[in-house]
């Protein structure tokens, strides 16, 4: 894990950034990445370095991972030529309620991340285990683009549970046996394809994306250049944008990691705000990690030598009848973030 030593050239001038000030972790995967079986002593030290990170910040810049930029590129354009399709055209795989699979169009796109019930105007295209049809028919390409990338994202992740498992002090294979359906049928594990429109004048009470923590395991988070995403300090005090760094991947915190880790690893809220300079769309790619839909969340008894700030309780933690399970935990967040 390092800090930068000097500012992104493609960074906002007008606009400080934990990347500007060197306030983010950078962990450089170069020798683990999506390799298959990386050497134990790699593992330990990506292992250290994540945990740290994630204690302290919530999240870390992953370079060098082994994900080419050409295959996000190439589903960002997949994703631009469906949202170019006619809106009878899109209509025909919007997203089913009973497994989150397929296309939300900007209108209805308004989940209740915030009390102020702020507008998010951006199209959505959730990829699941589901099974669900994608629009290779009328955007020949998107399946190959989608299915590569998905590939890459499932393997980093495994890698990434290993160093956790390793951090953790347990078995290498612990979480990952608790992760083993990955974009399968009995697993909640999505890729969220988002496109942000241009917007002109900026809106009051107009977000990108409303306050909110992820509700899995943790979640890898490719962008591009435009910017908005921001964080909340550990206290709440105030928020932070995170900036842009060419070809990194970010990954942050969830509820379930949370709770495993009893708030060592505190759930990470954030944020995307529309940037001072909003006359341009914008792209990002989520991959959000579950476990298994019958993994049961119960907290380990591991206590990390980090120093680790003082969080608010985890929502896990506030059901008084039993342990719930992953699925159960994601369809009670599904509820709240999709009330009408």
């Amino acid at each position: 894990m390092s800090c930068c030593s000097s500012a992104p050239p493609a960074l906002n001038k007008g606009c400080e950034t934990l990347l500007s000030k060197c306030e983010i972790p950078i962990i450089d995967l170069a020798h683990m990445g999506t390799e298959r079986c990386p050497q134990k002593g790699v593992v330990k030290q990506v292992a250290s370095k994540l945990l740290r990170a994630l204690s302290e910040k919530g999240l870390a810049l992953l370079v060098n991972h082994g994900i080419p930029d050409c295959k996000l590129k190439a589903v960002y354009r997949a994703l631009d030529g469906f949202c170019e399709l006619p809106d009878e055209e899109r209509a025909k795989y919007q997203r089913t309620s009973s497994s989150n699979q397929g296309y939300v169009k900007p209108p209805r796109l308004l989940e209740q991340f915030s009390e102020d019930d702020e507008k998010e105007p951006r199209h959505a295209f959730n990829v699941t285990g589901s099974g669900g049809v994608l629009p290779e028919i009328e955007v020949p390409g998107f399946r190959t683009a989608v299915d590569e990338l998905a590939r890459d994202l499932k393997q980093l992740s495994a890698m990434l549970l290993t160093a956790l498992s390793v951090g953790l002090e347990q078995s290498p294979d612990f979480l990952l046996s608790k992760h083993a359906g990955m974009l399968g049928p009995d697993n909640e594990s999505m890729l969220r394809l988002l496109y942000y429109p241009p917007l002109g004048a900026p809106v009051p009470g107009l977000t990108r994306s409303g306050a909110h923590r992820d509700y899995g395991t943790f979640t890898l988070l490719a962008q591009d250049s435009e910017g908005g995403l921001e964080v909340q300090t550990p206290h709440g005090e105030r928020w932070v944008r995170v900036g842009h760094l060419p070809g990194a991947i970010l990954v942050n915190t969830g509820d379930i990691l949370s709770a495993w880790t009893r708030d060592q690893l505190p759930a990470l809220r954030h944020r995307v705000v529309v940037p001072e300079l909003c006359g341009r769309g914008r792209h990002s790619i989520a991959f959000f990690v579950h476990p298994d839909n019958e993994t049961l969340i119960e907290p380990l008894d591991t206590k990390l030598n980090l120093a680790v700030p003082e969080s608010a309780p985890c929502r896990l933690q506030k059901k008084k009848n039993g342990v719930l399970t992953a699925y159960q935990h994601l369809q009670r967040r599904f509820r709240e973030t999709y009330a009408s």
